[in-house]
């Protein structure tokens, strides 16, 4: 499921690149969240239902909902990108993520966003909403993986995306390899339905990634393609129920903040040695 958090950030007026003409309305009981170029002209919170409009948009792109879009599309839409990229108006967009469409499967991962909205001194509020978003665009074609590392001002009006200027702060691109991982369960003595493996490579996304048992021997395997390079795992039983828990400094580890998760580096289609269930080792 693709979810924002909702977080409280200080934005100031050179975040934006396009100069709206808005309709106000007057409220002067709301609280600011911050400030645009002066501290008489304050950032408050927007819609819910705004936000929930620019998620629904970046879904529809994994759908490659092309009608779906364009729905939620302003008929004189402005698209400003990286390395001057701009798209002016419904139809040059509509041929623009036609043919995106049919060379790459695009996904957009969710990392946190806020609506908000313009007030100046004498309580006017702006109609529309702005969306401060974070996320990770990943785009695919045939075993090339493409992430980039963006931050998005969206304007919405009136249920429309009127604008949007992507920032791409970072680009990777890698190859996309198969690679088996196995567990074994039989020492784990509680009761479970499935055992899942979750990653970097899938958003650690719960139990989208079920393993199977065959031949019910106890261990369980599974092949997904993952990045080339290093990625970061564990396996959890029934979804997020249960998981591994190593401590910080176990061999085939690596910490980041509070998270200590399985490591390893894949360059080609790889089996990983089968492990025992919260070990490094083949169980005892």
């Amino acid at each position: 499921m693709n979810t924002l958090k909702i977080v409280t950030l200080l934005i100031v007026a050179t975040l934006f690149g396009c100069t709206q003409q808005n309709e106000t309305t007057t409220d002067s009981s709301v609280e600011s969240v911050g400030f645009a170029g002066s501290p008489e002209n304050s950032w408050v919170l927007g819609s819910q239902e705004n936000l929930d409009t620019w998620i629904k948009w970046c879904d529809l792109h994994a759908k490659k909902d092309i009608d779906g879009i364009l729905n939620l599309a302003w008929d004189s839409i402005r698209v400003k990108g990286p390395n001057n990229l701009t798209i002016e108006g419904k139809e040059n967009f509509k041929s623009f993520i036609s043919e995106w469409f049919k060379n790459y499967d695009v996904t957009v991962d969710q990392e946190w966003g806020i609506p908000i909205n313009l007030i100046d001194k004498d309580g006017n509020i702006e109609d529309g909403n702005w969306i401060i978003n974070g996320h990770k665009l990943k785009t695919r074609k045939d075993a090339e993986m493409t992430i980039e590392d963006n931050h998005t001002n969206v304007y919405i009006k009136d249920g429309k995306i009127r604008f949007f200027k992507i920032y791409n702060h970072s680009t990777t691109t890698s190859k996309m390899v198969s690679t088996t991982f196995s567990v074994d369960m039989s020492n784990y003595n509680e009761k479970y339905e499935n055992v899942c493996i979750n990653g970097t490579f899938n958003k650690w996304c719960g139990s989208c990634n079920t393993m199977s048992d065959d031949d019910k021997d106890g261990v369980y395997e599974i092949t997904v393609e993952v990045p080339s390079g290093e990625i970061e795992y564990k396996f959890t039983v029934d979804g997020w129920n249960a998981e591994e828990a190593f401590e910080k400094g176990t061999p085939c580890t690596k910490t980041i903040g509070e998270f200590t998760n399985r490591v390893a580096s894949v360059n080609g289609v790889t089996s990983l040695p089968t492990v025992c269930f919260n070990a490094c080792s083949t169980c005892k």
